[in-house]
């Protein structure tokens, strides 16, 4: 299961809590000098967070930038009066130390969105760059730096060093200063970024029978993080393995199939749903998601007696050529095909695991039998979770699918100068050849055809999103996804209600934010 910002901020402030209400011991200059390297790391990812590379500085943020660079020159100097300590063992130190762990996770979390040369290889890499969003990090910057400061000042007063405690004096009013100031310019702060989700790599998981069925929902919507991460990386052209004809065709194959089994999931969950109301609206959902099936169906005809010359793994089933078209020289070995791509096998582990929670572990879309009973409603429930955790599953389905409809045009676009196609009602006259290259108001129809899914995906979660409050579902994904959606399309995502917007993640010590701000539509992806 992936971890998000608002969890790691959570752990960063538990432990600094504690941290904090610890008295160091008066006579280990030793603890003291471990105890300000981990201050003076924590203060380093607070300063690297508010000022990264690259992003926008918002001017507001200038003042903690500056009072956090003094109290780093002041930890440093008094640091000199102490023993040497090594920076590696910063984080393995005590409660402290985990909480610089756990701030080094946070880092590495949003690195994670861009690749070496910094460039976005997730929708979520620019979630940063409005002004609401960047004050989520200060005031998350403003309760981390009060918790150090509380610690430095403790420091200060047990050691028996007199440079060393008049420097930590001065470091501890800067990290004050830095904290209120943090605090202020932090205002309106974006509550969606707690579900800022972790990026993962596309590397596939297998789905194996032997797996719990009471993970295959987590790892379902790791599997949607997965083909997030194809289909946006395919967008911009920046996928190490381009999605070829043939990988294009798996995919829709495999999510055709998967958005079916996801709506029967709906159908037993409603099933399980806390009242009628609740039930009568999933029901809704789940016809929605048969519209969503048949719109991928739609696409998979579409690419019927297409083949993609550099990658023929998917191709009509050709006879034998006649004597006569071999000593004429009319025929040609097809290439071999290439590996698939990795989101191939992450759309078929994904379904593999909603029919698997369907049907049970035995279950095998590729055995060419009936498949089993579906299992009791109650168990296909309790292995996801529960009803709103299913319900969450099947939304990030419908997100998956839409970044999929969204980027396949492009995919098209690329290899569209080597498709071919045996359709006899547009093959031009005279052509000596059973194959002929894809005409051009083919290819537009190709990728036309993905217009219905995203319209179909959209509307579906939109139907979820609707029923959320009945449901008692956590919608701050949503929320986030909703802004992420605007710097992909200018049309407008599936609305949320802020009221069903939960906490997890919360901003520390403070009051309430309001609703997250429209960002700009200017910063496109």
């Amino acid at each position: 299961m992936t971890v998000t910002l608002g969890e790691l901020y959570d752990v960063v402030h538990d432990r600094l809590e504690r941290a904090a209400s610890v008295t160091p011991p008066g006579d280990d200059p030793f603890a003291h000098a471990l105890a300000l390297a981990q201050v003076g790391t924590l203060v380093g990812h607070v300063h690297f967070l508010l000022g990264r590379p690259g992003d926008p500085v918002d001017s507001s943020a200038n003042d903690t930038l500056r009072h956090l660079q003094h109290a780093r020159r002041a930890l440093y100097g008094a640091a000199r009066w102490l023993p040497s300590v090594d920076p590696d063992s910063a984080a393995n130190g005590g409660t402290l130390g985990s909480a610089v762990e756990a701030s080094g996770a946070v880092l590495d979390l949003i690195r994670g969105h861009r690749d070496d040369t910094g460039a976005p290889i997730t929708p979520y890499a620019l979630a940063f760059s409005t002004r609401s969003a960047r004050a989520y990090h200060l005031r998350h910057a403003s309760s981390t730096l009060h918790s150090v400061s509380r610690i430095v000042h403790t420091v200060s007063a047990k050691l028996g060093h007199r440079n060393a405690s008049l420097r930590l004096r001065t470091a501890h009013a800067s990290l004050q200063y830095a904290s209120v100031q943090a605090r202020y310019t932090g205002a309106g702060a974006d509550p969606a970024l707690a579900a800022f989700p972790q990026a993962l790599s596309l590397t596939p998981v297998p789905a194996l029978p032997t797996d719990p069925l009471a993970q295959d929902a987590d790892r379902i919507r790791d599997d949607c993080e997965r083909l997030s991460r194809a289909a946006y990386e395919t967008l911009h052209g920046r996928s190490a393995q381009p999605l070829s004809g043939s990988d294009l065709q798996m995919i829709t194959r495999w999510r055709s199939l998967g958005t079916m089994l996801a709506g029967r999931l709906l159908v037993q969950a409603a099933g399980e749903a806390p009242n009628e109301e609740a039930g009568t609206l999933l029901r809704n959902c789940a016809d929605l998601f048969r519209n969503s099936a048949r719109a991928w169906r739609d696409v998979q005809e579409r690419w019927h007696r297409v083949v993609d010359v550099d990658d023929p793994q998917i191709r009509p089933r050709l006879p034998k050529p006649s004597y006569e078209m071999v000593r004429r020289g009319q025929i040609a070995r097809m290439p071999r095909g290439t590996d698939p791509h990795p989101a191939v096998e992450i759309a078929r582990t994904s379904t593999l695991r909603a029919g698997r929670l369907l049907f049970g572990g035995d279950w095998d879309p590729d055995s060419g039998s009936r498949p089993p009973g579906t299992r009791p409603a109650s168990d296909i429930v309790a292995d996801a979770g529960g009803v709103a955790a299913l319900v969450q599953t099947a939304y990030r389905l419908t997100v998956a699918d839409w970044r999929i409809a969204v980027a396949a045009p492009q995919a098209v676009t690329a290899i569209e100068h080597r498709l071919l196609t045996d359709a006899p009602e547009h093959c031009p006259a005279d052509h000596p050849y059973r194959f002929y290259k894809l005409h051009g108001h083919q290819a537009e129809r190709l990728r036309n055809s993905f217009q219905q899914v995203r319209a179909a995906q959209q509307a579906a979660a939109q139907s979820l999103l609707a029923s959320a409050p009945a449901i008692g579902m956590d919608t701050s994904r949503a929320v986030l996804d909703a802004a992420v959606h605007r710097n992909i399309t200018a049309r407008t995502w599936a609305p949320v209600r802020p009221a069903v917007v939960a906490t997890p993640g919360a901003i520390a010590r403070g009051p309430a934010v309001p609703p997250p701000t429209a960002p700009s539509r200017g910063a496109r992806l």
